[in-house]
């Protein structure tokens, strides 16, 4: 606990001195940190300025030096000025929870489940009641189902059966979106089984539907005996782990299959590379790593949590040139502004377990943002072999200075408790220089680092902290930093336009805004362009995508300036793998894969990121699901008997809504064409069942399927929801015919306006609703008789005719392929914008800052 105020000691006063000091703050930035960070009044005013925040952060952490002989006045200033200059901003709840009557300053917590009911102090309902009162908090949770006994294993207390780990997950995260529902922020989860448990096959699957066990990531945990069965095509034993006794042995490449399917379709299951995070664990007398936190980037042994902030690199560049002076010294202010968080958090009062944990091994997370940030301005291509050596480069660094200066600390303050059997014990000393993922042969200038020293250093000392670096994800704090490339990512784009209501005219009209990459900007005026010549490239960009195939750039911008889609699926693995030996927990990464990519592609890189020593992986296929109902079953196989294809009849989306099969049967001879349009919230794929017994009238709508190629996003939500209730519209009873019914739904849903449209006059779709009645008007207005014999196929079951080729507005193409205002991500809950984004293992938005984790 901190100590008492000495009575020689003044207290550190309750504002920053004067004069104020700068602070480079974006208008959107600003508006990012007092929405959430800035404390509130109860009626909702701001309670403190942007600089009284960031000093009552900076004082309250620095009250630690109180008890740990430091100058607490003076560390006060010093953290402040760390964190006003934006050169290092600490995770999220050391914001919200500082010096405030909660007090928690941890993001994340692993909490132990073991294979009893409540009985045990660690049980499934136990660790559930610490689990909501973290969540209550705001923190997240990583938990191992590992140890519970598979379903339909004999209970022996009640001769029952057992329920097994995914009936607990379901139940877990049911109480949790309770929980959610009253928190300060959302509480996200990560849920882990071993590969080797007996119900591995049902965790797999268990979020095939995107509204499943929403509260959790799910991760398997991959052993490297698993691994090499794979790789060597050999057999697999499943294991129950309350007796040992085999369970079912199985082909381990059809298991790892299975995994790459989900993975492939959703971007979960993750891989956890269990085997490979032990060999690092500095604590192994203490226990095993089980489980991580929400978002994969910290193993963590049982109610231990890690406190996590960021080094924002984006500043750390002079000259074209790292400054490795400036970058030391904010490690050094940096790692001890975090192990003082260890001392003043104040965790969860009512589950005890948390302190003891956290103060036994004082783990902390330094880790980094705006790393392609600095590498553009380097003139250094993210992902290229330049790239990975670089990116080696500069975590060695940091990690370099982060040891050297927990070792300083346990000089002054003591080693952390549990170091008596750890790797860093001076008795038995394990610890190892790391080592890079290849030699080194390019100099960027950085200076030498002794690492002998620092095993010097560690015999003499010891060291404060058993782990020193995390790369954790930094959505908010990146926004407000104005880092372009979050934690370790790539840049998610150059220039893109966005639309604007303008509250200011009679019409409300819309006004686009085009938005240029700060970075990319600076590239082009380095490069002699001027004003005008850079909005023109942005408008290209903004239709492109990318700059890679304007060729009147130069070839050096070209290169130096990529974005997440340029970058190779194996270059997004080996950048992680670079990292990884200087990272001693893991490493929070998104590897984002092209719509084009295959399963194949998803393999290769699970098996290359075990190879190369990675100890977790996450992929996300962009519109992976986007062809999943291009047609209804009854259509497809009414095509498969006509024309003979052999081709899996494709199953369309759930159609047990709106229609009760008891009392009326759902008509088996349904005709229907799929119609394909761009929208403002990205491609849209309208499926149009008809229904000739409707009172003897033909060619009626009967049901309608909306999809979208953002799967598991809200605006894949949102199509499902439009799809079902016209649907039910048009499948009530009523004089009115179905067909009149649409008409008067497409008349309802023409013309809504959002914050994003395209194309311009007739051809102008004002939103995504409105897109939907384009193409539901374009049937009403030529829709034929649905005889398939009359639909063109190509011999494949596919349709060949103009309705299945892309409807876009005429102006929405710019003649080379390429379409117009793309949309960038999903849509953004919070503040609207296309711009949510799947990086780092999380969810977050590039134009607010809003994240899930």
């Amino acid at each position: 606990m901190v100590q008492t105020i000495p009575p020689e000691q003044k207290e550190i006063p309750n504002q920053p001195p004067e004069p104020l000091r700068a602070i480079n703050l974006s208008e959107n930035a600003t508006l990012v940190m007092q929405k959430r960070f800035v404390r509130k009044n109860p009626d909702g005013s701001h309670a403190e300025s942007i600089h009284g925040m960031f000093w009552r952060v900076g004082s309250y952490i620095a009250r630690a030096e109180y008890e740990h002989g430091g100058d607490p006045q003076e560390w006060a200033q010093r953290f402040y000025d760390l964190l006003a200059d934006l050169r290092f901003l600490p995770n999220s709840p050391t914001f919200t929870g500082a010096d405030t009557p909660l007090g928690n300053l941890s993001a994340c917590y692993v909490l132990p489940i073991a294979d009893d009911m409540g009985g045990h102090e660690d049980g499934i309902f136990q660790t559930l009641r610490n689990a909501t009162l973290i969540q209550q908090t705001g923190g997240g949770n990583g938990f191992s189902f590992s140890r519970l006994r598979p379903k339909g294993a004999r209970v022996r207390s009640s001769n029952g059966f057992a329920s097994g780990p995914i009936g607990f997950l379901k139940a877990y995260d049911e109480a949790f979106g309770i929980v959610n529902q009253g928190g300060v922020r959302r509480g996200a989860n990560m849920g882990v089984l071993r590969v080797d448990h007996p119900d591995i096959r049902e965790f797999i699957s268990c979020k095939e539907s995107e509204y499943a066990v929403t509260n959790f990531n799910i991760s398997v945990a991959l052993t490297d005996k698993f691994m090499e069965a794979v790789k060597n095509d050999g057999d697999f034993e499943l294991i129950n782990p309350d007796d040992g006794e085999v369970w079912e042995t199985l082909r381990a490449r059809d298991l790892f299959d299975r995994i790459i399917k989900y993975a492939y379709n959703n971007g979960e299951p993750g891989a956890l590379f269990i085997d490979a995070a032990n060999r690092g664990n500095p604590v192994p007398h203490i226990g095993k790593y089980e489980a991580t936190n929400p978002c994969g980037e910290q193993w963590l042994l049982p109610y231990e949590s890690c406190n996590l902030g960021s080094i924002n690199l984006s500043l750390h560049v002079k000259d074209k040139q790292v400054d490795w002076e400036m970058l030391a010294n904010t490690i050094e202010e940096a790692t001890r502004f975090l192990d003082n968080v260890v001392t003043m958090n104040r965790y969860v009062e009512h589950v005890p377990q948390l302190r003891v944990a956290a103060t036994r091994a004082r783990r902390i997370g330094l880790g980094i943002m705006g790393l392609a940030d600095m590498m553009v301005k380097l003139g250094v291509r993210y992902g290229s072999e330049q790239g990975q050596e670089f990116a080696g480069q500069l975590m060695e660094f940091v990690r370099y200075h982060a040891v050297r200066v927990s070792v300083q600390l346990a000089n002054e303050r003591g080693a952390f408790p549990g170091i008596k059997g750890s790797i860093y014990d001076a008795d038995n000393l394990k610890w190892q220089i790391p080592t890079p993922q290849f030699a080194y042969s390019r100099d960027f200038g950085r200076p030498i680092l002794d690492w002998e020293g620092i095993r010097d250093g560690i015999l003499k000392h010891g060291v404060r902290n058993a782990t020193q670096v995390t790369v954790a994800p930094t959505g908010t704090r990146a926004t407000v930093a104005g880092c372009e490339g979050y934690g370790c990512e790539p840049i998610f784009a150059l220039a893109y336009t966005r639309y604007v209501v303008d509250t200011e005219t009679e019409n409300h009209d819309k006004i686009a805004l085009q938005y240029t990459s700060p970075l990319f900007e600076e590239v082009l005026r380095d490069h002699g362009y001027n004003d005008e010549e850079i909005h023109n490239f942005s408008v290209k960009v903004s239709e492109e995508g990318n700059c890679q195939n304007i060729m009147e750039l130069p070839e050096s911008v070209r290169h130096t300036c990529v974005v997440s889609s340029d970058i190779t699926p194996e270059e997004h693995v080996r950048m992680q793998a670079a990292l990884q030996p200087f990272v001693d927990s893991s490493i929070s990464k998104t590897i984002n894969m092209p719509a084009t990519a295959t399963e194949d592609d998803v393999y290769r890189a699970y098996m290359l990121a075990w190879e190369l020593g990675c100890k977790g992986l996450t992929v996300y296929v962009t519109g992976s699901r986007s062809e999943v109902v291009l047609e209804t079953k009854a259509t497809a196989d009414k095509k498969s008997s006509t024309n003979g294809s052999t081709e899996e009849a494709i199953e369309p989306m759930e159609t047990v809504f709106m229609f009760n099969e008891e009392k009326e049967p759902r008509p088996t001879e349904l005709m229907g064409r799929t119609y394909r349009t761009l929208s403002p919230a990205g491609t849209a794929y309208v499926t149009i069942n008809e229904n000739d017994k409707y009172d003897n009238q033909p060619n009626q709508p009967f049901e309608i399927f909306i999809n979208t190629s953002k799967a598991g996003s809200e605006i894949a939500a949102i199509s499902e929801a439009m799809g079902r209730l016209i649907s039910l519209i048009l499948r009530m009873k009523s004089p009115v015919s179905p067909r009149d019914r649409l008409t008067e739904v497409a008349r309802q849903l023409t013309g809504i306006g959002a914050g994003r449209q395209m194309g311009f006059g007739p051809n102008r779709i004002a939103s995504f609703p409105d897109a939907i009645a384009q193409i539901l008007s374009r049937y009403l207005n030529h829709a034929e008789t649905f005889d398939v014999n009359a639909i063109p196929t190509n011999g494949n079951g596919h349709h060949t005719d103009e309705s299945l080729q892309p409807q876009l507005p005429l102006d929405a193409a710019n003649g080379n392929g390429h379409h117009a205002t793309e949309t960038i991500g999903d849509i953004c809950p919070d503040c609207g914008a296309a711009t949510l984004m799947k990086e780092e293992g999380c969810v977050s938005c590039h134009s607010c800052g809003y994240a899930e984790c």
